[in-house]
């Protein structure tokens, strides 16, 4: 159906008639002042033509499995945002408009159920029955909004590819922009943000739309489908922003894993690159930047978001020299960086080790907000434990205790490592007595990771830990690179007799 826009409305019946007596415009007006208007191009049809074209079918195989999922491209460079639960060993990728694409796994966040795939060559080099007018563009990409734009009540759209039959919308709302599964009496008396936060939609979602962008009608993504309760209508959950916008740079890891140091920390979480760190002695540390800097450009062109910035600095590689566009405060300047190489933390010299690691463990008042952040310690003479676990065979007590296990962890070879902690309720994972992993809180299981860089040796980790009520979950994970995470068998833990542990402790004052 076509209406007639008028700029002049209260005037649009009595003009409109003169027009259709005579056959022309009256005077003084003009064929501008009347716009033919579609009236079926409402909000949302703008929004699923801008985003649609990015959004992925998924398919993956291996080993004679496959599975479907969806994706969404989020960077023209071919970068797509998918579940981790969605991919496999090989992909192929299908795009409106575009021969099926190769697609590689970059990495994956697997407590957060997130991974990224790039975009390669052809898939099948055969002739098919569609046209592909889209096939020698640079990928469309969809943008992601930031948390503080989020608006529970308002439109969203899913998009996906529901049983790998195509690319498929459904209009819904947002229905809560902060939902964890726990009971709201519950979380109102626990002192732990440690919850994992979900957007809950109610547009249909089905399998296969796992992996695929939420979408406002902006065109802008502000979450990714990964789950919904079955037997309950309408209940549907999504990442939120905050938990992608973290994701992202934690699975490209870039500095460790293509071993350059830059300096520079910035906030994933604003709509601009602000620098929020620099590390001293660093590349970033001599060029002059400084937190609060907003990094505008590289190499003279314009950086979007975080997002770009961290896809960016992907493709850097030590020895690289980086010309950085800076804003700071009314000020527009150039600084340039020349990316130094980086080297793994080498292990720990020590005369003699015995197997297991040292626990030791106390009761602490139920009344304290968190344990681990009171500054005690438990003290005493420490029991062996072969395998991390929650609670040592030594200790009667079911709640309200906490534990200090500490020793080395053997690594093999040299390399990238992503370590994890599993945990039920609050723990923290120290290496070299740097704080990697906080899992602090009052919470069921959740897993929390990050990424070290080790040469061959021993290691020495500190695991403080506290059970307040109900299941008893610790547990320490390793892994190489992208490999899947799996708990740390008791060949690679290691203590120090404690007069050999004096004695290392004072040769390295």
């Amino acid at each position: 159906m076509l209406l007639f826009s008028f700029r002049y409305r209260p005037f649009l019946g009595f003009v409109f008639a003169l027009t259709l007596l005579f056959g022309r415009m009256p005077i003084g007006y003009s064929q501008d002042d009347f716009q033919v208007v579609d009236v079926r191009r409402s909000a949302t049809v703008t929004a699923i033509e801008k985003s649609q074209p990015a959004v992925a079918a998924v398919y993956a195989f291996d080993d004679g499995r496959r599975g479907t999922g969806s994706g969404s491209v989020i960077d023209p460079r071919g970068y797509v945002l998918t579940a981790k639960h969605v991919v496999m060993k090989d992909h192929i990728v299908l795009l409106g408009g575009r021969p099926p694409l190769r697609a590689s796994l970059i990495g994956t966040m697997p407590e957060f159920d997130v991974a990224i795939l790039k975009l390669g060559e052809q898939a099948l080099h055969r002739p098919g029955a569609p046209t592909h007018p889209r096939a020698n563009l640079p990928p469309d990409f969809i943008r992601l909004s930031v948390e503080a734009d989020v608006r529970m009540g308002e439109t969203v759209l899913n998009i996906g590819s529901p049983g790998g039959r195509g690319i498929v919308a459904t209009q819904g709302i947002l229905s809560a922009v902060a939902f964890t599964g726990v009971n709201p009496l519950a979380l109102a008396t626990q002192s732990s943000t440690a919850f994992d936060e979900m957007l809950q939609f109610d547009a249909a979602s089905n399998p296969g739309n796992s992996g695929g962008p939420l979408v406002n009608l902006l065109g802008q993504q502000i979450g990714m489908a990964v789950s919904g309760i079955p037997g309950e209508e309408g209940v549907h959950f999504a990442l939120p922003l905050k938990t992608i916008r973290h994701s992202i740079p934690a699975i490209l890891n870039s500095e460790l894993r293509h071993r350059y140091i830059s300096g520079i920390t910035i906030d994933p979480q604003l709509a601009d690159v602000v620098v929020s760190e620099v590390a001293g002695e660093s590349p970033a540390s001599a060029a002059g930047i400084q937190p609060g800097d907003q990094i505008i450009s590289v190499g003279g062109r314009g950086l979007r978001d975080p997002i770009d910035w961290e896809f960016t600095r992907f493709d850097w590689r030590p020895g690289d020299q980086c010309t950085l566009g800076i804003r700071r405060g009314d000020e527009t300047m150039s600084a340039s960086i020349k990316l130094s190489q980086r080297t793994g933390r080498p292990g720990q010299q020590v005369a003699a080790t015995e197997p297991g690691l040292l626990c030791r463990q106390s009761p602490y008042d139920p009344r304290l907000p968190n344990p681990l952040d009171e500054g005690q310690r438990p003290e005493g003479p420490p029991t062996i434990m072969t395998v991390v676990g929650p609670k040592p065979d030594s200790l009667s007590q079911e709640d309200h205790y906490e534990l200090l296990i500490e020793g080395l962890l053997k690594v093999d070879h040299a390399g990238v490592y992503r370590l994890g902690l599993r945990s039920d309720d609050g723990s923290k994972l120290y290496v070299h007595d740097e704080l990697l992993i906080d899992n602090n809180g009052n919470h069921a299981p959740i897993v929390r990771t990050d990424w070290v860089d080790l040469q061959a040796g021993l290691h020495p980790i500190r695991i403080e830990f506290y059970e307040d009520e109900g299941d008893q979950v610790l547990e320490l994970l390793m892994a190489k690179g992208d490999r899947e995470l799996e708990a740390v068998s008791t060949d690679r833990l290691f203590h120090q007799p404690e007069s050999n542990a004096a004695e290392t402790a004072s040769e390295s004052e």
